[in-house]
């Protein structure tokens, strides 16, 4: 009765510690302090099993088996859940297993005296070489700390395996518990690596814990009458309880601060990205706003690199803004980036792993065309991010189409690295393409106002000019039968000429503003594109043009007025093959497709290119020599396909030529898609 009522308080107390993380799980849910909780059980049922002492018999080895079987157990949950992969519950539940097993089993053959020296060495090969192996191929390779404990646990494995051999048992069980104790420790202070008192207190409880064992003995073994009060060996166990309960209330001050820090940081992130997309709305110039939404960015998100790429008229991607980049890198990406196509951010998009709504994680391999990896960028690897990696938020419009893209690089907090925090900037970038998209709508409107404007002027000019004119070629007929004089006949011909050609020009003026009404009918392109090259084929072969035609088989019928049409394709095949004059290969590639309800046709030439894409379908913008063009062809063009329900896009092409895509709906008109580029 005097032993129980001596063991009685550290009975009560162990039960308030374990009554106490039992309450802490309902606030903490993590794997790590569930094993804590099931650790502090079964020391709880250690001590209780001291108080039954039976003398002899196999009772009193079966509680001297669960004594310490429910102590050395304790140690084993301590260490598995100092580990790094405690959250991944397969290879936490395999190194329980590997390690639960054998420690019961040597511990129930000492209890009962077992003389089986193999199931001793066999168990100790286990806890102290399979279970250590294990641990380092979770955590997929060797790093510092293990070169720290990994030593220590395998020196005293092997002089335990060997003094197994020379069948001294006792050795072993003794390594068992003070290593068991001894080593979460180590692994401890390892975890957390901070001087506070919670972890000093446990780490430090942990080594005094595990030298009680080896300090018991040595004390039974020199001084043996010496009588040292239970609960001074007991201390430790009190030291390592509270020290983990105030460890967790530190970690659970650490994550409120870290709270009350994170909303401040996502309050003025809010405000500056409010402040940047109130800009963009009020319609200023993206470009000279780049840099200042990539320095927002850098500035409070998680990211301190940034570099904005958006599309050129021609879809080739270049450097709008940055931030936190290298010198060397800045260049290399302004030098490279005429290289870049915004069909590539498509493809990156497919390979990378989402992240978030719209943002995508690429590996170092994925992005090296992109980016060049600085040599002195170092991050510790992790399964969410390694050295090189770049996060791509895209730019896409309310239609699908990319305009450019977000790169993001050298996180601050890698754990960061989530849906959460990417949002703000999927929106910031979201806000940014369809400004660009609605710029982009803005310049077609201005252009079609334009060209409404210069039509009505065109139309007044030309009926005015073609009064005096029919005057001017009568005129010059009727003096043509009357002159017989050679000078004078030669003169008059240039001039019936000059005002024939003028007359010319007053027809395209006339045809460019004139609404005429659509005679559509259901026609067979291919047919067309055949007929077009049959009128032009001694001008081609004239020019050594080379012509490749590539027309879809069973291309479905286009409703189209044919005659304008094929107004459209002389003008296209004229100006490819006036491109290509005094340049040599002189390639014309024709190629007809559907795509979805389209067909889309594609010229394709070897020649100088446009000289300013932009321009490429205004009015009277030529750059032919004067008297070979007049700037309306391409207008007209552009004209006629709208009239249509389609869209017409011209691109310059590397490394020397110029691409015309037409898209003309299948039946009848709808609505322009976006433009279809040839890959």
């Amino acid at each position: 009765m005097a032993s129980l009522l001596e063991k009685l308080p550290t009975i009560l107390v162990l039960a308030v510690l374990v009554g106490i993380f039992l309450a802490l799980r309902r606030h903490v849910n993590s794997t790590r302090l569930k094993l804590w909780t099931a650790a502090w059980t079964l020391i709880f049922i250690h001590f209780l099993v001291n108080v039954f002492e039976p003398r002899q018999g196999n009772l009193e080895n079966l509680l001297y088996a669960i004594n310490f079987g429910s102590l050395q157990l304790s140690a084993v949950i301590f260490i598995a859940s100092l580990t790094s992969f405690v959250e991944q519950k397969r290879r936490i539940w395999a190194l329980l297993a590997l390690t639960a097993l054998p420690v019961l089993i040597y511990t129930v053959s000492y209890s009962f005296y077992w003389p089986y020296r193999a199931i001793y060495i066999a168990c100790l090969v286990i806890i102290f070489v399979a279970a250590p192996v294990l641990t380092i191929r979770y955590h997929g390779k060797i790093r510092g700390a293990t070169w720290v404990w990994m030593p220590i646990t395998t020196a005293t494995g092997m002089w335990s395996i060997y003094r197994a051999w020379c069948s001294d048992f006792n050795i072993g069980f003794l390594t068992i518990l003070t290593i068991g104790f001894a080593l979460p420790g180590l692994l401890f202070w390892l975890r957390y690596r901070r001087w506070s008192p919670g972890v000093i207190t446990t780490a430090g409880g942990f080594l005094l814990w595990g030298a009680v064992f080896p300090l018991g003995q040595l004390v039974y073994i020199l001084w043996p009458k010496l009588q040292v009060p239970e609960a001074l060996w007991n201390t430790p166990k009190f030291f390592v309880a509270f020290g983990m309960i105030l460890t967790l209330l530190e970690d659970k001050s650490a994550m409120s601060e870290a709270a009350s820090l994170r909303e401040h940081k996502l309050n003025a992130q809010l405000q500056k990205f409010a402040s940047v997309t109130s800009r963009l709305l009020t319609g200023v110039e993206v470009n000279s706003l780049c840099p200042e939404i990539a320095q927002a960015i850098a500035g409070t998100s998680n990211f301190q690199h940034v570099a904005i790429l958006l599309g050129t008229d021609d879809r080739k991607l270049y450097l709008a803004g940055y931030s936190g980049l290298s010198e060397k890198l800045t260049s290399f990406i302004r030098r490279e980036s005429a290289q870049w196509k915004l069909e590539d951010i498509s493809e990156l998009c497919r390979i990378g792993v989402k992240i978030g709504q719209n943002s995508y994680l690429l590996s170092r391999e994925q992005v090296q065309r992109f980016v060049m990896p600085e040599s002195t960028e170092e991050i510790r690897p992790n399964p969410h991010w390694e050295e090189g990696c770049r996060l791509i938020v895209p730019l896409q419009s309310t239609r699908g189409a990319y305009v450019g893209c977000i790169s993001l690089s050298r996180p601050r907090d890698v754990e960061r690295i989530n849906a959460e925090e990417t949002s703000k900037i999927e929106l910031l970038g979201g806000d940014l393409a369809v400004t660009i998209d609605n710029a982009g709508l803005h310049r077609q409107l201005v252009r079609s106002e334009k060209l409404a404007a210069i039509g009505q002027l065109v139309a007044g000019v030309a009926h005015e000019l073609n009064n005096p004119l029919a005057s001017i070629v009568g005129y010059s007929e009727l003096l043509g039968d009357e002159i017989t004089d050679a000078p004078a006949r030669q003169k008059l011909e240039k001039l019936g000429r000059e005002a024939q050609r003028m007359r010319r020009i007053i027809e395209n003026l006339l045809r460019f503003a004139r609404q005429n009404s659509l005679e559509k009918k259901s026609a067979n392109l291919e047919v067309l594109v055949q007929e077009v090259l049959a009128l032009r084929e001694y001008h081609i072969r004239n020019n050594d043009v080379d012509v490749q035609l590539q027309i879809e088989p069973e291309l479905p019928p286009v409703a189209l007025d044919e005659d304008q049409f094929k107004q459209i394709l002389l003008n296209l095949l004229n100006n490819s093959i006036d491109a290509m004059e005094y340049l040599a290969p002189k390639r014309l590639r024709i190629e007809a497709l559907r795509h979805g309800e389209r067909i889309v046709v594609r010229f394709e030439d070897t020649g100088s290119g446009f000289a300013d894409v932009n321009r490429a379908f205004d009015p009277f913008y030529t750059t032919k020599p004067v008297g070979k063009g007049t700037g309306l062809g391409l207008s007209i063009c552009y004209g006629i396909v709208k009239e249509h329900g389609g869209d017409i896009h011209a691109f310059n092409i590397e490394p020397r030529g110029a691409r015309v895509v037409l898209e003309l709906p299948i039946s009848a008109p709808v609505s322009a898609a976006a433009a279809v580029l040839a890959k």
